[in-house]
C-alpha cells in the first residue's frame, strides 16, 4: 500500500506542483490550501506524512504543527518555508517537526526527505508492532489457571500496575514466573512504553555491582575512560526489575535505601545528585524474614520494597493447573516447531500430576519442549518426558497404598522417603544445605548426618 501524503500549503500553483510530482511518484496525494482544512483531515484519517508550510492565511504553521503532535506520534510532518529563519526551525523541530525545507525547493531534495521519513515511520510501526507483541506474550491469563491463590495474585497484580509509582517485592520459588509477573505489571502499568531493565543481583559480582546500577564518572577509576550509564539511568521512567535481591550485598542495600527514599543517585566518582523517575520491582526465592533475622538483609529496605507484595505460589500447590499448563505449553511449541503433536497419553500425564516439580512451571515447560522435540508421533508418552521425571518416583509410590500380609521393610520405606525428600529440598536450593535443612525443619547438622548415613554427600 501507498503511503499517503497530506499538503498544506496555501500558494496554488506550487501546492499543484507538490501534488502532481508526488502522485507522478505513486503516492496518494491530497492538497488543501488552509490550515482548517488541514486540520479536519488529520483528524478523520490521519496520512502518513504532512507538507505543511510555514506560512498559512488561517492559522500558523507551527501551531498546526503544535496541534497535530499533542494527539498523534504520527504523521510525519516536513516543515516548507520561503523565509529561512535558524530560530522558526529550531521551534520546528522541538515542536516535533521531522523535517525542514526552504522555498524553492528542488525535486530531489523533496523525494530524498519524504523517502527517509517514510522509512523513519516503517520502523517507528516495526517497533510498535513488536512492543505490543511483547505486550500479548505478557498477557498473563492462561498462567492464572483455576487456582484461587493466582486468581488472587491476578487481581492484586492488577492493582499494581494501576499504581506506577509503588515499589513491588515478588516472593516465590524458583520457576514459579517472577519475571513473567514484573513483565505484566510493567506492560499494563502507564509506563508500558518505557523501558523495562532486569539486573540479576546474584549474577553480578559484588565489586561491580555499584557501576552496573548506577554507571560511573570519567576518571572515577583506573579503567573509567569515558563516562558510562548505570542500569537504573537506562531505565529512566520504565520499570528496573531486581531480580535475587536477597543476594545484595548490605553495602549496596543501604545505597538501594536511599535511592529509593529520595529517587536521587550519584555517580561512582561522582558529586552531583541525579534525580531518576522510574519503578522498582525487586524479586526473591530466599525468605528474607529470616534473612532480616539473621542480619544478612536491611530490615528498612525490606519494608521499603514491600510496599506492595505478590508471593506466587508453587506448582505443587497449584497442582490442579498443571494439566492446563502442560497444554498451553505443548500447543505453543507444536506450532514452533512446526509439528502436529495433539495431547499426553493417559500415563504421561499421570506423570505430570505426580511429579514434585522442584522447578515450578519453568522445569515443566522445558520437559515439555523437550517432549515436543523428540516425539515423531502426534502424542506424547512417558518416554518422551525428561529423564529427571522418570527416574523420580512421585512420593506416593514410596509407601504401598495397603500394607501386604507378608508385612514390608520399615526401615527401607522409611530410608527412601528420607533420601526422596532430602534430594528434592537440595534440588529446590541449589545444593545450599542450610537451605534445605530449613525447608525440612530439621538442624543443619541432622541433615549432614543423614545425607552421610543415606549415601547422599
Amino acid at each position: 500500500m501507498e503511503a499517503s501524503i497530506l499538503i498544506i500549503e496555501d500558494d496554488k500553483f506550487f501546492n499543484k506542483f507538490l501534488a502532481e510530482c508526488l502522485a507522478d511518484k505513486g503516492y496518494h496525494v491530497h492538497a488543501v490550501t488552509t490550515g482548517t482544512e488541514g486540520l479536519e483531515i488529520i483528524r478523520t484519517a490521519p496520512p502518513d506524512l504532512v507538507l505543511l508550510d510555514l506560512m498559512l492565511p488561517d492559522i500558523s504553521g507551527l501551531e498546526i504543527l503544535e496541534k497535530v503532535k499533542e494527539v498523534y506520534e504520527t504523521p510525519q510532518i516536513i516543515m516548507l518555508t520561503g523565509h529561512a529563519s535558524i530560530e522558526t526551525a529550531i521551534e520546528a523541530i522541538k515542536l516535533g517537526a521531522s523535517d525542514y525545507l526552504t522555498k524553492p525547493i528542488r525535486e530531489d531534495e523533496l523525494i530524498l526527505s519524504i523517502g527517509k521519513n517514510l522509512k523513519h515511520l516503517d520502523l517507528i510501526r516495526e517497533i510498535e508492532y513488536l512492543k505490543e507483541a511483547d505486550r500479548k506474550k505478557f498477557n498473563f491469563s492462561y498462567l492464572v489457571g483455576r487456582s484461587p491463590r493466582m486468581s488472587e495474585v491476578y487481581r492484586l497484580a492488577m492493582f499494581v500496575a494501576q499504581s506506577d509509582t509503588a515499589t513491588v517485592l515478588i516472593e516465590g520459588e524458583s520457576g514459579t514466573g517472577k519475571e513473567y509477573l514484573a513483565r505484566f505489571i510493567h506492560y499494563r502499568s502507564a509506563r508500558g512504553d518505557e523501558p523495562f531493565v532486569e539486573i540479576n543481583c546474584a549474577a553480578i559480582p559484588e565489586n561491580l555491582m555499584e557501576t552496573e546500577l548506577f554507571g560511573y564518572e570519567q576518571g572515577a577509576f583506573t579503567d573509567a575512560r569515558v563516562r558510562k550509564r548505570g542500569q537504573f539511568e537506562l531505565a529512566s521512567k520504565g520499570t528496573v526489575f531486581l531480580d535475587e535481591i536477597g543476594e545484595m550485598s548490605v553495602q549496596l542495600q543501604a545505597k538501594l535505601l536511599r535511592f529509593l527514599d529520595t529517587m536521587t543517585y550519584k555517580r561512582v566518582g561522582g558529586t552531583t545528585d541525579i534525580k531518576l523517575d522510574t519503578r522498582v520491582i525487586a524479586a526473591t526465592n530466599k525468605d528474607l524474614d529470616r534473612a532480616v533475622e539473621n542480619g544478612e538483609f536491611r530490615k528498612d529496605l525490606y519494608f521499603r520494597l514491600k510496599v506492595m507484595h505478590l508471593k506466587l505460589p508453587s506448582l505443587r500447590e497449584r497442582k490442579e493447573d498443571i494439566e492446563l499448563f502442560a497444554a498451553a505449553f505443548l500447543e505453543d511449541y507444536s506450532k514452533n516447531l512446526k509439528k502436529k503433536v495433539k495431547g499426553f497419553s493417559d500415563p504421561a500425564m499421570e506423570w505430570l500430576n505426580n511429579y514434585p516439580w522442584p522447578g515450578n512451571i519453568r522445569e515443566l515447560r522445558n520437559i515439555v519442549e523437550r517432549a515436543v522435540i523428540v516425539t515423531d508421533g502426534v502424542i506424547i508418552n512417558t518416554k518422551h518426558l525428561s529423564l529427571e521425571t522418570q527416574k523420580e518416583a512421585p512420593p506416593d509410590s514410596l509407601i504401598p497404598p495397603i500394607i501386604p500380609e507378608e508385612g514390608v521393610d520399615f526401615k527401607e520405606i522409611v530410608d527412601r522417603v528420607s533420601s526422596e525428600l532430602i534430594t528434592r529440598a537440595l534440588g529446590q536450593t541449589g545444593g545450599n544445605r542450610s537451605r534445605a535443612a530449613r525447608l525440612l525443619s530439621i538442624p543443619r547438622q541432622v541433615l549432614l548426618y543423614q545425607m552421610k548415613k543415606l549415601g547422599l554427600d
